[in-house]
């Protein structure tokens, strides 16, 4: 009787440390693997609700038409991206301290402005994105606004 009871806690316990380490896996990625996973999302509909998970509450956002200061702020816009950009494909990444800096075209459903290149810095802290600077050439996107509004 014991033996059996001694068994299951050692069972228990094995099963308690199995399931903690499964938990805590995606705490294991480098900052590296998180810019990767968070530009992914936007290449697959299906997993931009896993990146946008990679964001802190007050991410902070700028790129050269706009600067959003939460992460609800950017969802809003993640809308709006989601339903013109068609891929994102990372052409180099590189590390100093928590900042990784990212080389990648994106390529839209806009005619005119199927592919795009641009490099975006991200801080990361924690397992979390906190902020991000996108830059790209914008002239041709805001005609196209421009166009839109009228």
């Amino acid at each position: 009787m014991r033996l059996m009871k001694y068994a299951f806690i050692i069972g228990i316990t094995i099963c308690s440390i199995n399931g903690y380490a499964q938990q805590n896996q995606s705490n294991t990625m480098t900052n590296q693997e998180i810019v990767k996973k968070f530009l992914n999302g936007f290449n697959n509909p299906a997993q931009i609700q896993e990146s946008l998970d990679l964001l802190t509450d007050d991410y902070k956002f700028k790129n050269p038409m706009v600067e959003l200061n939460s992460k609800t702020e950017f969802i809003e816009l993640a809308k709006q991206i989601g339903a013109v950009i068609t891929g994102i494909e990372i052409i180099n990444i590189a590390e100093n301290g928590n900042w990784i800096a990212v080389f990648y075209d994106f390529k839209s459903s806009i005619e005119g402005l199927e592919s795009n290149t641009a490099t975006e810095w991200f801080r990361v802290e924690d397992g979390f994105i906190k902020e991000s600077k996108l830059i790209y050439d914008t002239s041709e996107w805001r005609k196209f606004y421009e166009k839109m509004k009228k």
